[in-house]
């Protein structure tokens, strides 16, 4: 069967959630995930309290989905201004837009 590509542009928790569930219920799909952060996890990074047991367990779970072989993570990408929609669409089957607040 041929692979099913998707971007997430958002590394929050929407965008990561989505990328889980599209890794368990689709069937050879490849999910890449944009965020314009370095690093992943949004809110539950930069804006929850990261020492909450709760938090941890979301992050733990988070970090098992990217270490996936069909999900990768590209931090420090701004899209709309490095990489536009139309790219994006050349590339992938379908997007996800799951970015949150600045």
């Amino acid at each position: 069967s041929k692979a099913i590509r998707f971007a997430i542009v958002g590394a929050g928790p929407a965008g990561l959630f989505a990328a889980k569930n599209i890794t368990r219920h689709v069937p050879h799909a490849y999910v890449d995930v944009f965020d314009k952060l370095p690093a992943p996890y949004g809110l539950i990074r930069y804006g929850v309290a990261p020492d909450h047991s709760d938090i941890k367990n979301v992050i733990s779970d988070f970090a098992e989905l990217l270490s996936e072989d069909k999900v990768r993570f590209f931090g420090n990408v701004n899209i709309g201004k490095e990489v536009n929609h139309s790219t994006l669409s050349s590339i992938y089957s379908s997007i996800i837009y799951s970015y949150g607040t600045s």
